[in-house]
């Protein structure tokens, strides 16, 4: 990676910080800093949860598969698209007919301050966990692409975990990515993170979508790809023995149970004016999911046909370790000078994005629903309100970066952390869906429920022989099926002897009376004002993306003269898309 392209990612990152403190000059109350005051617009708040559940796995583990077993990949992610599609019929709509302010507010209502305790707890240890071994997966991506001079106080220290030699210590790497996504979450809450979200997705599709023509073009062209990759055993297959159809129903089923009940998203559901525009942002993330997976994974797909590898049957390991670095050996040789930053910074985004979600809704539930429910607190102003999260925020933030930086003492052990997470997490998402439509789960059944479901999976899992059940099948049933059995049981019971809860009742007084209404002109004027900020941003992201191209074809760069073609249609496809919203805002004055 030369100077161009650090320059770039150092640019990049400058202008997330900017856009953070452009956003804190908007936050007036503790409703600005945790849910947009209501203000998001379906299409962006959809955007950010499309963003939310992107990170570094989604090109290199996922990219891995896609490398190794082909569309399975492709397969696998319009999964979500589906799940996303059954959350916005059923799901999305409820939670904006609540009138809450934060998802620990919604369990504490419906189930007890106890049961906000109790998940508080999980889901801070489970999801700090999860997040950190994100950020760790980053930055070893980071740390491969970025070479520094021995010597240097940013070279790798040699130390056992640590990067090769040459390269960025993976020490540095952590802090200097955690420190930048702190920055910008605390200094702008959560309309930061919508408006960053909506950048990184500008410059994720814009580097992705150039991938693929490039990649097609270096593996000899459609034809030639088509025909090297039908070659490969099952490589256009849909499922394959380690995905099969069960598991992708599983995956699918658990996804629902993620978009559907998960605090980032239903941060995101609780955020825009109306239930139809809660609907309306999941199913854009449904429509999102079923269109872009072939873009995001081709290019993983067609280096498998360039570098075809061992092959499984004879060195699995290999082929792995091929496999997850894919992505970014096919940026490496197919992308230009700055672009490959560009490309690096789209990976990081994505991962960040999931990171400042994480951070910026636990404080939301601290601030509302721990520190705002002590007596000393209950007169507490919107200054302090917003202090407190902050404070959190930051708190929280350098514990994850601390989680991330012993992973790599653990030797690997960022495998068998995010094994548990899966039967941990997923488990708590489904109990919360069923409060809104159960009128008998309490929340000493829901935890009961949860501990009956951990330790029925963890028995599964390591005592199941591999022969049975594979670990990624009973992983999914402990995660799913699991809870959802041990919930139904208990509403059957309770529905034969005629319990009800009183949680059940309490909600009914939380719903918005304005939910279902068409929002006031007050209201619209500020959707409006975050909507064409959002636009701006992402505008100006793909103007400097396209400068970065046009300067390097002027310059006479030999890579970008090879493709020239390609480079001259990505730029046009750019200039009328700015071309075309410049005109829809001169019309609309």
């Amino acid at each position: 990676m030369g100077t161009i392209d650090l320059i770039v990612i150092v640019l990049y990152f400058a202008g997330l910080v900017g856009v953070s403190l452009l956003m804190s000059r908007r936050i007036k109350n503790s409703e600005d800093m945790f849910i947009a005051g209501r203000n998001s617009s379906w299409w962006l708040s959809g955007v950010s949860s499309y963003m939310t559940i992107f990170s570094a796995s989604t090109f290199v583990v996922w990219g891995g598969v896609a490398y190794k077993s082909g569309l399975v990949a492709v397969t696998t992610a319009i999964m979500l698209g589906f799940s996303s599609l059954i959350v916005s019929r059923w799901i999305a709509g409820r939670w904006r007919r609540l009138r809450i302010k934060s998802p620990g507010e919604y369990l504490t209502v419906r189930f007890g301050h106890r049961t906000l305790s109790f998940y508080t707890v999980a889901g801070i240890v489970g999801r700090g966990m999860h997040t950190a071994v994100a950020l760790y997966a980053v930055a070893v991506v980071t740390c491969a692409l970025i070479q520094v001079p021995d010597g240097s106080i940013l070279a790798s220290t040699g130390l056992p975990g640590d990067s090769a030699a040459g390269n960025l210590s993976i020490w540095w790497a952590l802090a200097i990515l955690g420190g930048i996504t702190l920055a910008y979450t605390i200094a702008g809450g959560f309309l930061a993170v919508l408006m960053t979200d909506f950048v990184q997705f500008g410059v994720l599709l814009s580097v992705v979508v150039f991938m693929v023509p490039l990649s097609l073009h270096a593996v000899g062209g459609p034809a030639a790809f088509l025909e090297k990759a039908g070659a490969i055993p099952g490589f256009f297959s849909p499922t394959s023995p380690t995905y099969s159809w069960i598991w992708l129903v599983l995956w699918m089923c658990l996804h629902v149970a993620m978009i559907g009940g998960d605090w980032p998203f239903v941060q995101r559901y609780i955020s825009v004016p109306t239930v139809k525009d809660a609907r309306k942002s999941t199913a854009l993330i449904g429509v999102l999911y079923l269109m872009t997976p072939l873009i995001w994974y081709l290019p993983a797909m067609a280096y498998r046909t360039l570098v075809p590898g061992p092959g499984m049957d004879v060195d699995p390991a290999a082929m792995t370790q091929l496999g997850e670095g894919a992505y970014v050996s096919m940026s490496k040789t197919v992308l230009m000078t700055g672009m490959v930053g560009m490309m690096l910074a789209a990976m990081l985004s994505a991962t960040l994005s999931n990171v400042s979600g994480t951070l910026n809704v636990y404080a939301n539930v601290y601030t509302y629903e721990i520190w705002g429910r002590r007596k000393r607190h209950e007169g507490a102003s919107e200054r302090e309100r917003i202090r407190a999260g902050r404070l959190f925020t930051l708190i929280f933030g350098l514990i994850i970066i601390g989680i991330a930086m012993l992973v790599p003492l653990a030797g690997g052990a960022e495998k068998v952390v995010v094994m548990v997470i899966t039967m941990v997490l997923c488990p708590l998402y489904i109990p919360s869906i069923w409060g809104l439509f159960s009128k008998r789960l309490n929340g000493n059944r829901l935890m009961l429920a949860m501990l009956v479901s951990w330790v029925a999976g963890f028995t599964a899992r390591f005592t199941i022989p591999y022969e049975v059940l594979s670990p990624s099948l009973i992983e999914s049933l402990s995660g799913f099926a699991v809870p959802v059995l041990i919930l139904g049981a208990m509403e059957l019971w309770c529905k034969a002897h005629g319990i009800r809860c009183e949680g059940s009742a309490a909600l009914e007084k939380h719903v918005d009376p304005n939910a279902e209404k068409e929002p006031t002109e007050d209201a619209r004027i500020a959707t409006r004002k975050y909507s064409y900020l959002a636009i701006n941003c992402f505008c100006i992201t793909l103007a400097a993306i396209a400068v970065l191209l046009l300067a390097l074809l002027l310059a006479g760069d030999p890579r970008t003269l090879e493709v020239k073609g390609i480079v001259l249609g990505f730029l046009s496809a750019i200039s009328a898309l700015i071309f075309a919203y410049i005109i829809y805002r001169i019309v609309k004055r």
